[in-house]
Formats: structure tokens, C-alpha cells, sequence
């Protein structure tokens, strides 16, 4: 299985905005921006893996 350090950052960065959100410690705009960085880094992830083509990869 091959690891892709560009996924698991990626989801490491999604779970840290997820933390960030429900410790409800930001403003509504802050969060708005969180929200997004986070569907983008989402999107982000759903496109490398669907370049994968069945490849299946390690994200620890």
C-alpha cells in the first residue's frame, strides 16, 4: 500500500477546522472561512483519490 502524505495532510488539516468548529471558539465568519477551507481540501481530497483509479493508498 503506498502512504500519499499530500491526502493525509490534507485530512489532519480537516479534522483540526472540525475541532475548531465544534469548540464553538470562533466567530461566525472565522468558522465561514473554516467551512470552506474545509469543503475545499475535501474536494481536494475526493479528486486525488478518484485519480487513484482503484489504487488503493495508506493514509495513516
Amino acid at each position: 500500500m503506498a502512504k500519499d502524505p499530500d491526502i493525509s495532510g490534507r485530512m489532519t488539516r480537516v479534522e483540526e477546522i472540525i475541532e475548531q468548529l465544534d469548540a464553538d471558539d470562533v466567530s461566525l465568519d472565522e468558522g465561514s472561512e473554516l467551512y470552506e477551507e474545509g469543503q475545499e481540501l475535501l474536494t481536494e481530497i475526493r479528486e486525488r483519490l478518484h485519480e487513484g483509479e482503484g489504487e488503493v493508498i495508506e493514509i495513516e
